[in-house]
């Protein structure tokens, strides 16, 4: 027999986790904001791969090597991973990006946003998540 919907018992994570996303309001233009939703163990593996298991890259003289991600790429994959929603609209009022984004749509928008943002976005990321963002250099 199958159980009701109200028999079913919710789980809350709130004693090893973030719950909710946060709105972070950018710093030259305060009435926009981008959501950076928790870091879940799923966006933790998909950063991992995105991160180790690198590019196979073909060199002119045809020998291939490893490619490691640029800073940049990993800023964009992390910004993805954690988006949850933008107040960002183009000029005709239409959405920039819809709460369900893909990760290869956020990125597409990111390559759109001014480099200051991206940056400020990353290291909004790196203070709520101590494991991500850039890198400390005095680590």
């Amino acid at each position: 027999m199958a159980k009701k919907k109200e028999d079913e018992k919710k789980i809350n994570f709130g004693g090893y986790a973030v719950l909710e996303g946060i709105e972070y309001n950018f710093e030259k233009m305060s009435d926009l904001w981008w959501k950076i939703n928790p870091i879940t163990s799923g966006m933790e593996l998909a950063r991992s791969k995105f991160i180790y298991h690198n590019r196979v890259i073909e060199g002119l003289d045809g020998a291939r090597y490893e490619q490691p991600p640029s800073p940049m790429e990993i800023a964009y994959r992390e910004i993805a991973l954690t988006f949850g929603g933008t107040n960002m609209k183009f000029e005709d009022d239409s959405e920039v990006l819809p709460n369900d984004a893909g990760v290869f749509q956020v990125e597409a928008v990111l390559e759109k946003l001014p480099q200051e943002m991206v940056m400020e976005l990353w290291k909004e990321i790196g203070r709520l998540f101590p494991k991500w963002g850039p890198v400390d250099p005095n680590e």
